[in-house]
């Protein structure tokens, strides 16, 4: 489908300011998964504290970002359309929609195209797709600049299809591919759609433990900005303006061969977690210490975690401590210095592959039915609330100026205080 092109002078992203609410990537700010935001409701449903809902047209597990007065989710039609559309913060009117390609690779049944999540400012959004399309829209939805990833770089090539969001920063767009083929870590200039650098990675992973679904997150530690990168058997870090590799950990092999690895990196008070796959309950959830050179595989790691690791959802660090939900529905609090379980508690008995997100003292944990259970940030257990929808989602919330963002098949609803 042929589609306007603005010229790329015209664009500037690296100045532009980011609200201090805005939830603009996946997981939001710096994609850990915690808001800094007050306000947010304990209790909805259906219809109670539900400010609007929006149905989206197509298919689509990619989660909504907030980033000015716009919302921006992602969906696929049934013609293999993949749609990106803005809607209105406030009332959840669709101010625009616009299909940025056609085509369709292979995926897991759970998913399609429009798994990965968009990245905003409040005059521009990115997205890419599980086909390696990849665009730079403006707020009115002019596209500005187009790529395909696959075409140029190779085919994606991992048993479950793509899964990876992008992540922006300093007028740098970063997309991780890691597959059975040759992956690499990009960092594209945001305005133009170049290559700013591209950096291999291959740690000898074998057959589906290649295969990552993970994406990318910014470490902020002792002064420096790194960027982190986790999958096929290792975690790396790298400078985000040149690419150079700063550090990496070994070591999160498992010992089954469906080894891949799906829950992302997170961070928070000087380390890094990371996981390696907890399919069949045989994986384990590593901290390593910020600040390293070169292989810290030993030498910082702080400790390991052998007990109910999840598989698919991200953990989430929220006042020094870990939490993590299984795909089982099995819960779990850390201490972040120790390593040891505070406490573990099975919060469903539905599948889990959303992950949990944190503000104001609450964990938000989220299951495949759309249910969410709202618990303390403590060390002992509280379920503060259960809130029911029964709507089918693979979706991560966003939260953003006291409101909760939630993709489900049904649509978008923006959860608000009444």
């Amino acid at each position: 489908m042929e589609l306007p092109v603005v010229a790329c002078a015209l664009v500037s992203v690296i100045a532009l300011p980011i609200f201090a609410a805005d939830w603009s990537n996946w997981r939001g700010p710096d994609g850990l998964g915690v808001s800094a935001d007050k306000g947010f409701p304990l209790e909805w449903s259906r219809s109670k504290n539900v400010a609007w809902t929006t149905p989206v047209p197509g298919k689509g597990s990619s989660s909504p970002v907030v980033a000015g007065d716009r919302v921006y989710v992602t969906a696929q039609t049934e013609d293999t359309g993949m749609h990106v559309m803005a809607l209105d913060r406030k009332s959840g009117a669709v101010v625009w929609d616009r299909e940025v390609a056609k085509g369709k690779a292979k995926a897991h049944q759970f998913h399609n195209m429009a798994t990965p999540t968009v990245v905003a400012d409040p005059r521009h959004v990115w997205a890419l797709f599980g086909t390696g399309d990849l665009a730079c829209a403006d707020r009115d939805g002019r596209i500005v600049w187009q790529r395909q990833l696959g075409k140029e770089y190779g085919a994606y090539n991992a048993n479950h299809g793509y899964g990876s969001s992008p992540m922006l920063l300093d007028g740098r767009l970063y997309v991780a591919w890691m597959h059975q083929g040759p992956s690499y870590l990009l960092a594209v200039d945001a305005s133009t759609g170049k290559d700013v650098w591209k950096k291999d990675r291959d740690h000898g992973a074998k057959d589906e433990a290649k295969d990552s679904y993970s994406s990318p997150l910014f470490l902020r530690s002792g002064g420096r900005r790194e960027v982190v990168l986790a999958g096929a058997g290792a975690v790396d870090a790298y400078d985000p303006a040149t690419g150079v590799q700063r550090w990496s950990a070994k070591g999160f092999e498992v010992p089954h061969p469906y080894g891949r690895t799906i829950a992302g990196a997170t961070a928070g008070e000087g380390l890094v977690i990371a996981v390696a796959s907890g399919f069949q309950n045989r994986g384990r959830t590593v901290a390593l210490r910020a600040g390293g050179e070169g292989d810290v595989t030993t030498s910082h790691r702080a400790w390991t975690f052998d007990k109910f690791s999840p598989d698919c959802p991200t953990p989430v660090i929220h006042r020094g401590l870990l939490f993590t939900i299984r795909d089982d529905g099995m819960a779990s609090c850390v201490d972040l210095k120790t390593g040891e379980a505070h406490w573990q508690e099975r919060l469903f008995t539905e599948n889990v592959k959303v992950s949990p997100v944190a503000a104001d003292g609450r964990i938000y944990f989220t299951s495949g039915q759309g249910n969410c259970a709202v618990v303390k940030a403590a060390a002992k257990f509280e379920v503060l609330a259960r809130n029911e929808r029964g709507e089918e989602t693979l979706s991560t919330p966003a939260l953003s100026n006291g409101r909760i963002y939630l993709r489900t098949v049904a649509g978008v609803a923006c959860i608000a205080q009444k």
